[in-house]
């Protein structure tokens, strides 16, 4: 049987970078493939690569054989070739939130986001078998904004799947999901691997399903190991990791505030739907805390609240309940003195600067709180931004473009961002999402240093083995209210007992 897809000498360069290779190698039909490796190692380039969104460099040969005979092209191929990665669905939320699911599923027909003509009858009759296949009839009648990240995650599965592809690339797939999410996303997966061949770009073996048991890790673009797929973990668990952080910057001398975040009452409604309800909530000083919860249990619209980015709802019978930041600081005062990090402000400079500002000038920005640079910075600034880079590893980085970094360091830029300020308090949504395990490591090294030192933090998880050492407060979110707030140890004694 001919591969489905053949690489030989293939390399991809920009900028004078290279991105991947050289590298031979086969996709054969049936044979579920995890590609592995750290962050910048060349994961996303090999699936563009194996989807044809972008050609090889001058002197590599790509052929696809999907049975009907060899071709170098992609043309006529790309419905035969689904795709699903963890940032598709920024779209829709940011675009398009109205737009039905079984929309959505019908426009894998024609590889665009959304449906713009009206299907064909079999194509209809073919997406409606995959939404029963896959047991998503009730979210498939759902607007995508009424949606929670899990959901929207297996819309796009049954959208890939729709057409009947000979490949499904999986990018990251299940990054940002809740363990319940995850698993039933795994299952998804395990049933279309019955359908179709496999290629899973993944950092945790956790998120990859059953059924993929060949690997290949690949390490600074060249392919380091293939074979099953634990041989090629181990392999590349076992070379040293490049990346190192440095000792921290002075800390200021610390505020005295009587608390640091107050939440009295606090409901959020949206659409109709109560998001948040009745939160009451307390941070401290000398307190560090995790927050946890499933997809759309409301933990991304609690930070939102405190940085005034939704307003409580009012209502009739409780009133509109009250936020209170840094001692009772108004939002102007608050704003320059909290810091974040979170996968939404990262996407956020690839949707509006295109990646193209520097490394530097993402972490000036942090004293403006913009996205990109609006004023001339201050000698302060650039030097604070240089003593920042060097503590999270990148000293030398400063003139580089984001878009020239790996996704690992440009998390670490942006956590340089968020601490070069001074910040009074920290804000970490899911900082660990998208990272391999070297770079997840570091980054809880750094958080951990940084509490240590005396900044505190408010941590958002979906892995509560993702927890630093420093944390010991838990607040757990479901379906928008309070399942459980308090200290860590009474939260541990609460699971274990139950």
């Amino acid at each position: 049987m001919n591969p489905l897809i053949s690489l030989k000498d293939v390399t991809v360069t920009r900028n004078g970078r290279r991105l991947l290779g050289p590298l031979s190698w086969q996709l054969v039909r049936g044979r579920h493939t995890a590609v592995t490796g750290r962050n910048g190692a060349g994961k996303s380039t090999l699936l563009k690569i194996l989807r044809g969104e972008i050609a090889p460099d001058v002197g590599g040969e790509r052929v696809f054989d999907f049975g009907d005979g060899p071709q170098r092209s992609v043309l006529g191929l790309r419905q035969r070739i689904g795709l699903v990665s963890a940032d598709m669905q920024d779209f829709y939320f940011l675009h398009t939130p109205r737009v039905l699911g079984r929309d959505v599923v019908l426009a894998g027909f024609y590889d665009t986001p959304i449906l713009y003509d009206r299907a064909e009858p079999e194509e209809e009759a073919a997406a409606d078998a995959v939404i029963d296949l896959l047991s998503i009839r009730d979210l498939a009648g759902s607007e995508m904004r009424t949606l929670s990240t899990g959901q929207v995650r297996k819309l796009l599965v049954a959208r890939a799947l729709a057409p009947g592809p000979d490949i499904l690339l999986l990018d990251e797939a299940l990054d940002g999901l809740d363990a319940g999410s995850r698993a039933e996303v795994v299952e998804m997966l395990d049933r279309a691997g019955e359908r179709t061949t496999l290629v899973c770009a993944a950092h945790r073996t956790g998120d990859l399903p059953d059924c993929v048991r060949h690997a290949l890790a690949l390490d600074h673009g060249e392919l380091l190991a293939e074979g099953p797929r634990d041989q090629a973990v181990r392999a590349l668990s076992e070379a040293a990791p490049d990346v190192v952080a440095c000792d921290l910057p002075p800390a200021p001398a610390p505020e005295r505030y009587d608390f640091l975040l107050r939440m009295r009452n606090v409901s959020v409604v949206a659409d109709g739907k109560r998001i948040l309800d009745d939160i009451n909530w307390e941070v401290l000083p000398g307190e560090n805390w995790l927050v946890l919860g499933e997809n759309g249990a409301g933990k991304s619209t609690l930070l939102k609240l405190i940085l005034s980015q939704v307003a409580p709802y009012a209502d009739d019978e409780r009133g509109t309940g009250t936020v209170e930041r840094l001692g009772g600081m108004t939002m102007d005062e608050a704003r320059p003195l909290i810091g974040v990090v979170s996968p939404d402000l990262q996407a956020g400079y690839a949707r509006e600067l295109g990646w193209e500002v520097t490394a530097e000038e993402t972490v000036m920005s942090g004293f403006r709180g913009s996205v990109g640079m609006l004023e001339e910075p201050t000698s302060r600034e650039r030097l604070e931004a240089g003593l920042w880079l060097n503590a999270v590893g990148l000293d030398g980085l400063g003139p580089r473009r984001l878009r020239h970094m790996s996704y690992g360091q440009q998390r670490r830029v942006f956590l340089a961002r968020a601490m070069a300020p001074g910040p009074k308090l920290l804000l970490l949504d899911e900082p660990l999402s998208g990272l391999d395990p070297s770079s997840r490591a570091l980054m809880l090294r750094l958080i951990e240093r940084l509490a240590e030192a005396g900044t505190p933090l408010i941590m958002v998880s979906h892995y509560a083995e993702d927890r630093v050492r420093a944390v010991n407060r838990i607040l757990e979110l479901a379906g928008g209210s309070r399942r459980f707030c308090g200290a860590l140890e009474a939260f541990v004694t609460a699971r274990f007992e139950g």
